[in-house]
């Protein structure tokens, strides 16, 4: 009878089960199969399933449950994400070794190797998982060893970097102008104690390249007796001034300390950048590459753009680390690359040179166009013209690169110091010659002057008169017309006022005639084409980035003509068309070297450049050629002609006045370009010597006065430089007149 009624329960059953026995009409539903019970290496297998696709409640999920009553989801969570960003794991993969049952307890052995994009390869072997069987079947005894053999609870992950020495910068003369481990001094001191306070300021100004009134500024910020820092210098600034401002400044207080010393007080600061802490949003990405967030890195310029060169990479090792801070487990290592020290082309005296006249100018103009509310700045550069290397480049005003590393003391004294000059109205931070774009006014009429000798709209002996008006509107139908010249705008009793009269092209350039340059832009687009004039300009390098590297670009603008208005504008470089302070240095570069368009660059060389590994660079630059601007020597010869006049007819030149009596010779262009202010750029741009050029140069100050009045005297400092010669001084009504405003009407431009 047992035996009967135990085959008839299992055939009922069975029947149940297969769905057998009842009639689908009747709505009898099928009862699917019992799955087998899941045992400890099934629970095993889909947990480290789930840890390769990070797939953590699913991993939680596969817990006991007396772990999870003691570790809950986002703290398991946090362990596995916390251990994975330590080894910037990328991905794992395991192996099941072995299964030991004993009653309702399990032990599996597995081993898992994960792969790390710094760490490569690591082996984890023979680790243990514990299971235990309860109500709901078998579930992990979980514990942070299960992550990794040696990571006891409380213990941590930690990928240790050893960052090295980084790599210096100098100048292509070899002399250092950014210094791993370098001494500065900060200057401590009280006004009370100086000698004279208005002398010191005056004295001050010129060592640090700081306007003048913004330390009067910062001096008014304590009492007479408080003592207060006063800035920083390096020793080599200190040896030659530092008698100076014992002399003035009442001997303050010396300390030095050991830092990344940037030689020049700012003066090259656009160009080197600087170094500081990881920014916030930038940390993944350096810890990706083996830095620990507190790390100094290169945030702007050649310290940017060379980091992985200058700094090298860093040697890492994986450890466990005991709470108490003992290495309890090293789990592996990757050896870093040797930091390595970059040659820039600067050339160190004319980089110096050029950031003093810079600051001396805006400091001596101080009464007159660098006043408050007037100029907020300026730049220059200067190219050797054979290769397109960069000799010197400068933005004013200034800033101290040192004031980003945290050990500096000038953010102790002021922490709100960056974000006060991130907001300062003058934009101290950008870099004038190369982010910023500018109309050219009259320096663009070098490539007017050179479309017209190229399209022979006129004989090169041909005479036009050039009068104080111009009226293009019968002939060229120039509804803006009549337009001035710029001698018109000049004072009566003026030399400038009178009319040029009858001049030829070169003679037309170096003048600056503005109705020759309004008639050929009329020619150019009514007898040419509507584009050719830009055509020409952005073969001569305009319109366009530089390619120069480690530094960001203004491409500059190049408006399509569409009027006979707009293109007699632009002729005179108005009109819209706008370029960079670098793209016109290299103009004038392709210009004095027969047609030539270098790429500018600033890095020379990388590599060991001291010691056993010195003459073995890494990277050594070779000049590259963007292209020719297509200009035959007959166009060329006009145009030079033209800018050497400029400097030595005194009768017609623009600038002869700056350049009497300089012992060397050198061609240049002036401009003042309208900017819908009664203040406009003042430009010079320049090469020399006349006879054999070498270099090009272009200065630009903003919102200032014509350009032979401001650009030029400090191109004449810079080239009194280059040449060995005595510097010249700053023109007397800089420093001793108040400023008159200079209104350029529309449609025409300054000298």
């Amino acid at each position: 009878m047992r035996v009967r009624l135990f085959i008839a329960l299992t055939t009922t059953f069975l029947l149940v089960l297969t769905g057998c026995g009842g009639s689908e009409s009747q709505g009898s539903a099928v009862i699917p199969l019992l799955q087998a019970p899941r045992g400890p290496t099934d629970v095993v297998t889909d947990f480290l399933n789930h840890w390769q696709e990070n797939d953590f409640p699913a991993m939680y999920a596969a817990l006991s449950a007396q772990t999870k009553s003691e570790v809950a989801l986002p703290t398991f969570q946090a362990i596995y994400e916390d251990v994975a960003k330590a080894m910037s794991l990328d991905n794992l993969t395991y192996s099941l070794s072995e299964t030991k049952l004993q009653g309702n307890s399990a032990a599996i052995t597995y081993n898992v190797i994960f792969e790390s994009p710094i760490f490569g390869t690591i082996t984890d072997t023979d680790r243990i998982m514990r299971l235990v069987e309860g109500a709901n079947g078998w579930g992990i005894v979980w514990s942070s060893l299960d992550i990794m053999n040696g990571l006891a609870a409380g213990s941590r992950l930690e990928a240790q970097s050893r960052t090295q020495e980084r790599g210096n910068i100098y100048s292509s003369d070899g002399r250092l102008l950014v210094e791993d481990g370098g001494t500065v001094i900060a200057l401590y001191g009280s006004q009370q104690n100086m000698f004279d306070v208005e002398e010191c300021l005056t004295l001050l100004a010129r060592v640090f390249k700081r306007q003048r009134r913004d330390l009067k500024a910062y001096f008014a910020r304590f009492n007479a007796d408080t003592v207060f820092y006063i800035g920083e210098v390096d020793s080599e600034t200190d040896a030659v001034d530092g008698a100076a401002i014992d002399e003035t400044c009442g001997a303050p207080t010396r300390t030095p300390r050991s830092t990344r010393r940037y030689a020049g007080s700012g003066g090259m600061a656009h160009v080197t950048g600087y170094i500081g802490q990881i920014p916030a949003d930038q940390v993944e990405a350096y810890r990706q590459r083996g830095y620990n967030p507190g790390d100094l890195v290169g945030l702007s310029g050649i310290e940017r753009a060379y980091q992985d060169q200058l700094a090298g990479m860093p040697a890492q090792v994986l450890r466990i680390i005991s709470p108490a801070g003992v290495l309890l487990r090293e789990l592996a290592g990757k050896q870093g690359t040797p930091s390595q020290s970059a040659q820039l082309t600067l050339d160190y005296n004319i980089q110096m040179t050029a950031s003093q006249a810079l600051a001396d100018a805006f400091n001596y103009a101080e009464p007159n166009w660098a006043a408050p509310g007037i100029s907020p700045g300026a730049g220059v550069v200067v190219l050797d013209i054979n290769t397109g290397a960069v000799l010197a480049m400068a933005s004013y005003p200034f800033f101290d690169p040192g004031m980003f590393n945290p050990d500096t003391p000038a953010l102790a004294q002021n922490p709100m110091l960056i974000a006060d000059l991130s907001a300062d109205s003058r934009q101290p931070f950008s870099n004038r010659t190369t982010q910023e774009q500018y109309f050219p006014g009259s320096t663009f009429k070098i490539v007017t002057t050179a479309a017209a000798a190229q399209e022979k709209l006129m004989a090169v002996d041909q005479l036009f008169s050039c009068g104080l008006t111009w009226d293009g509107r019968t002939q060229f139908g120039d509804t803006a017309s009549p337009r001035s010249d710029w001698r018109r705008m000049e004072p009566a009793d003026s030399p400038t006022s009178q009319p040029a009269g009858d001049i030829t092209m070169s003679q037309s350039l170096a003048a600056s005639c503005n109705p020759f340059f309004y008639e050929m832009g009329a020619r150019l687009y009514l007898n040419r084409g509507s584009n050719v004039l830009l055509t020409y300009a952005s073969k001569m390098g305009l319109g366009a980035p530089t390619g120069i590297e480690a530094l960001t670009e203004a491409p500059g603008v190049l408006p399509a003509a569409t009027s006979v208005e707009q293109a007699i504008n632009e002729a005179i470089g108005q009109g819209g068309l706008q370029v960079s302070i670098l793209q016109m240095a290299r103009l004038v570069a392709g210009v004095a070297n027969g047609g030539t368009l270098y790429r500018p660059y600033l890095v020379q060389r990388i590599g060991q450049l001291s010691g056993t590994d010195a003459g073995n660079p890494t990277y050594e630059a070779a000049p590259k050629v963007d292209g020719q601007n297509g200009l035959s020597p007959e166009a060329l010869d006009v145009v030079k002609k033209g800018m050497c006049m400029v400097t030595t007819d005194t009768t017609l030149g623009t600038a002869w006045f700056v350049f009497e009596e300089t012992g060397y010779t050198v061609c240049g262009k002036t401009g003042t370009a309208q900017t819908g202010r009664q203040q406009p750029y003042g430009w010079f741009v320049a090469f020399a010597p006349a006879d054999n050029p070498q270099i090009a140069i272009a200065a630009m100050v903003e919102f200032s006065r014509e350009g032979s009045e401001t650009a030029a005297p400090i191109v004449r400092r810079i080239l009194d430089a280059y040449f060995n010669q005595p510097a010249t001084a700053f023109p007397k009504w800089w420093n001793n007149m108040a400023y008159v405003p200079l209104e350029i009407p529309e449609g025409e431009t300054g000298g």
